[in-house]
């Protein structure tokens, strides 16, 4: 009976990064994580494959319901970048009240640990910045990772170039048709994307009038015009399929969610949407927006993007944000950041969400561009037989896309 993971031998597995030692409170001197030894890649020899491109269905004979014409309205980009630089500039504003909750939240938390015999009002205010400085510069070094089910992406041969996210994978001819997809509703994550991407004080702009935007600053609301889908309407009563409210929609425009691996996990950031995982290039990092925790938690909380969101130069005000189990997500980061350990994946894939930091990146992820490398699992496969398929097309997406391929248990 042939072995199910025939092929495995021909990846190497991701190498074990040793950690330096962190110090303890109070003890200085403490160094931010370091990489051991490189990882060794995986020798490609396999010329890259040609694929065919598919065959399109052809437009719908009548005008849809909610078109977006391409002609009429702004480039995606042009849109994204503005959106993001108005948030960058609107969020330093909020930098310095963020931090000084963060170090509130860490000096609480820390007094919190101490032994009861050794009890006292407050950390020394340098001590608390050093502790800080170093949570902070541990987050910074962490990889951006998505991660994904290997079966689904590499039981067949993957032809595709780019990363796409949900709206944009629900385009059908010239409007957008969402529907419900595994972990996702696509009302309810339409919903809380609108929420946790615009802040309160933009959303009495959205219908401002105009044709466009154009390569200037603008308003809130135009790009608001561009980018929040409105109420969702069924396309048919009773129809788990909807299209946008908003008839100005751009679907491009919406972000990608990435994760960031704190806690240097096995698996990647959020293994509850698969074992496999892509690392993202550094170069990404600048312009992500960052929040703790799952968003899809926020979903009718009352809170709004001006409260979440933390920019890349700023994470350490990650410490002090409250969310759904921020207890348990503060726990994670201070034994990861500052301790030094690395984490084990959670053991409940529902767990995931209580311990994840989302970064949204706003704009195109190119797989040669923007991969650094790629880890596959077998674990979590339904059918092991498909294993060697599977590490076979992934050593090709790699060879086309120049990165490296690594795998894991």
């Amino acid at each position: 009976m042939p072995n199910p993971l025939m092929g495995t031998h021909r990846l190497p597995r991701t190498p074990q990064s040793p950690l330096t030692g962190v110090s303890k409170v109070g003890v200085p001197g403490s160094q931010p994580f370091t990489i051991g030894a490189p990882l060794a890649y995986v020798p490609l020899h396999v010329p890259p494959v040609t694929v065919t491109p598919p065959v399109m269905p052809p437009l719908p004979a009548t005008p849809p319901a909610n078109p977006w014409l391409a002609k009429m309205n702004p480039s995606a980009h042009i849109v994204q970048k503005q959106y993001v630089d108005l948030r960058m500039e609107e969020l330093q504003v909020s930098r310095v009240p963020g931090r000084q909750t963060a170090l509130a939240t860490l000096e609480q938390y820390l007094l919190d640990r101490l032994d009861p015999s050794k009890k006292r009002k407050q950390i020394p205010p340098k001590e608390l910045l050093r502790i800080y400085h170093e949570i902070e510069r541990n987050l910074q070094s962490a990889e951006l990772t998505i991660n994904f089910h290997s079966d689904i992406w590499f039981t067949n041969e993957n032809p595709y170039d780019t990363y796409t996210q949900m709206y944009e994978r629900a385009m059908e001819g010239n409007r957008m048709v969402l529907r419900d997809a595994g972990l996702n509703s696509a009302e309810a994550r339409a919903l809380a994307d609108n929420q946790i991407t615009f802040p309160s004080d933009w959303q009495d702009t959205q219908t401002t009038p105009g044709r466009g935007l154009s390569p200037g600053r603008q308003g809130t609301g135009r790009i608001m015009r561009q980018m929040d889908t409105g109420d969702l309407v069924r396309t048919a009563p009773g129809e788990k399929a909807f299209y946008a409210g908003n008839r100005h929609f751009n679907p491009k425009t919406k972000q990608i969610f990435f994760g960031l691996n704190y806690g240097r996990r096995p698996h990647g950031s959020a293994r509850n949407f698969g074992w496999s995982y892509f690392v993202l290039r550094n170069k990404l990092k600048p312009r992500c927006i960052f929040y703790a925790g799952d968003t899809f938690m926020q979903l009718h909380q009352g809170t709004h993007a001006g409260n979440l969101q933390v920019p890349y130069g700023n994470l350490g005000a990650l410490f002090g944000q409250s969310q759904g189990g921020d207890f348990m997500l503060r726990d994670a980061i201070f034994k990861s950041c500052y301790e030094g350990k690395a984490l084990p994946d959670p053991d409940d894939q529902g767990w995931c969400k209580f311990y994840l930091v989302e970064a949204h990146h706003f704009g195109e992820l190119n797989f040669r561009d923007h991969v650094k490398y790629l880890v596959i699992s077998p674990t979590g496969l339904s059918d092991l037989s498909l294993w060697p398929t599977i590490v076979e097309n992934a050593r090709k997406f790699a060879q086309k896309h120049d990165f490296k391929l690594f795998q894991t248990s």
